[in-house]
């Protein structure tokens, strides 16, 4: 199994305690920390050692993560692209009409199962472990973790948003503004399962959504936009976009509508995603082109 982490202790860390070096300088969780110690994965200069142990300039640092699985996600064929994968991270291309993870109504051919039958015939395993999520019928980017430790760096990034997500969709109407910011809460409609709403009042329920946009292009009846979000609040861009007098095209659950030039679906992407890499620090960038039945779309706009 390959060490988590491998490095020779430089002098500034000389003296420090194993512990404080995985909190302070590797942002391990507390929870990430124990997993460690639980599963005796600490070796210094090949030895097994406990956290509280101080260690000195030269000293050979080594961490190992117990191998984890998802017990209870069937390995099945799924169509998907993968973009990127390495030992901690899996950037996948998710195509409009695949859920993410398992549920009650869509308990198999979703991404978890097509990965984790991706895995099995490399022979390895691996935790599902996303890092955020994408509706089953907006298509694009989405990173998976490996391992709990690259979880939780990611996790961080999406906190203070120097994880980057970027989308493209095709809302109905001519977007007059150039720009513009939604900010404006959003909750559980009480008269819906699933629908969310936006609420100007000061519910309990209520949680801060902003979204950033801007205007690609524009047609007599639609419009190409960019969009990020600054929170990733579920139907945020779809809940905002609709608020704001432009619903996403193919958007029946907040007024668009359908079968205008082949969408069957909210005309949604995440064609963009910038993080910086878990254990390098490397700063990782991806793209992935609009699918077809967006493309179909705007052609049939510009003839």
């Amino acid at each position: 199994m390959k060490p988590l982490i491998r490095i020779s202790i430089p002098i500034e860390w000389d003296g420090l305690m194993i512990k404080e070096i995985l909190l302070k300088h590797y942002q391990f969780s507390r929870k990430s920390l124990s997993r460690v110690k639980n599963t005796k994965g600490i070796y210094l200069n090949r030895e097994p050692v406990y956290v509280t142990v101080r260690v000195h300039r030269g000293d050979l640092l080594e961490i190992f993560v117990p191998i984890e699985t998802s017990e209870y996600i069937s390995p099945e064929p799924v169509d998907f692209e993968i973009i990127y994968e390495d030992q901690d991270i899996v950037v996948v291309n998710k195509p409009a009409g695949i859920v993410v993870h398992p549920t009650k109504s869509h308990p198999n051919q979703t991404l978890a199962n097509g990965l984790v039958h991706h895995w099995k015939l490399k022979g390895e395993q691996f935790r599902f472990r996303p890092v955020h999520r994408l509706d089953k019928n907006t298509s694009g980017l989405l990173v998976i973790a490996k391992n709990q430790y690259a979880h939780h760096k990611l996790s961080l990034q999406l906190q203070d948003r120097t994880l980057k997500r970027t989308y493209r969709a095709i809302v109905h109407g001519y977007v007059a503004e150039d720009k513009g910011i939604v900010d404006a809460p959003i909750m559980k409609d009480p008269d819906h399962p699933l629908r969310r709403m936006v609420v100007t009042d000061l519910h309990p329920d209520a949680k801060p959504a902003i979204t950033y946009y801007k205007v690609i292009e524009r047609f007599s009846d639609a419009t190409l936009i960019e969009l990020q979000l600054a929170t990733g609040r579920t139907h945020q861009i779809r809940v905002h976009m609709s608020y704001i007098g432009h619903p996403l095209v193919g958007d029946e659950l907040y007024g668009g509508k359908t079968g205008d030039n082949g969408m069957q679906r909210q005309a949604l992407h995440a064609i963009q995603l910038e993080f910086d890499h878990p254990r390098t620090g490397e700063s990782l960038h991806f793209q992935a082109p609009l699918p077809l039945d967006m493309q179909s779309f705007l052609f049939h706009h510009l003839a």
